[in-house]
């Protein structure tokens, strides 16, 4: 299945990959922006950039199960590998929420860096890495304890990040400096 947001009927769309038609649509909040599902492809978390939370969804029944208040204008919603831990980033606030993804309880909002947008997680878990594309920016968040480690100066509206596969290097695409950098994530 594909999974699409529409930022302007506030919904879901279900693709059946195979039959390449639309099978549900599950309504959610105002404006979503992002939906990242988790590794067992049972949930579901979109962003609603125009309603200040996320939704979750349960994709087997496709139904919204749980909402969550997070900070202004979220852009991401990305869930970490081992499914344990949500982090969103709220570009109005310059803040990142985590969240638990096994009670859908927040456990910390950390102010990081301006427009905090792309969001990547080591694949043990234990970091995530926020691109801000308002202060030129990549923020390193300590995941145990919802903790700012670092913030590393790239170039200009960094928009998108890529992690190797082992998880030693973030690429970080500059938009507005024609370049990218690169960040080795055990020293941030």
């Amino acid at each position: 299945e594909v999974y699409v947001v529409n930022t302007g009927s506030s919904n879901v769309s279900v693709i059946d990959a195979e039959r390449n038609e639309v099978v549900a649509t599950i309504g959610v909040h105002g404006k979503p922006y992002f939906i990242d599902v988790s590794s067992d492809g049972r949930r579901g978390y979109v962003a609603n950039s125009g309603s200040a939370n996320v939704s979750v969804l349960d994709l087997g029944q496709r139904r919204v199960i749980n909402t969550i208040s997070v900070g202004r204008s979220p852009g991401l919603a990305r869930i970490s590998p081992d499914g344990s831990t949500l982090v969103v980033s709220n570009r109005e606030d310059d803040t990142v929420s985590e969240i638990d993804a096994q009670t859908l309880a927040v456990r910390g909002t950390i102010p990081v860096c301006r427009q905090p947008e792309d969001i990547v997680i080591l694949p043990d878990n234990s970091k995530a890495f926020v691109a801000c594309s308002g202060s030129g920016q990549v923020a390193s968040i300590d995941l145990k304890r919802a903790t700012l480690l670092a913030l590393l100066d790239v170039g200009k509206t960094p928009v998108n990040l890529a992690i190797k596969p082992d998880g030693g290097e973030i690429m970080v695409s500059n938009f507005d400096s024609d370049n990218i950098s690169i960040l080795e994530t055990t020293t941030n």
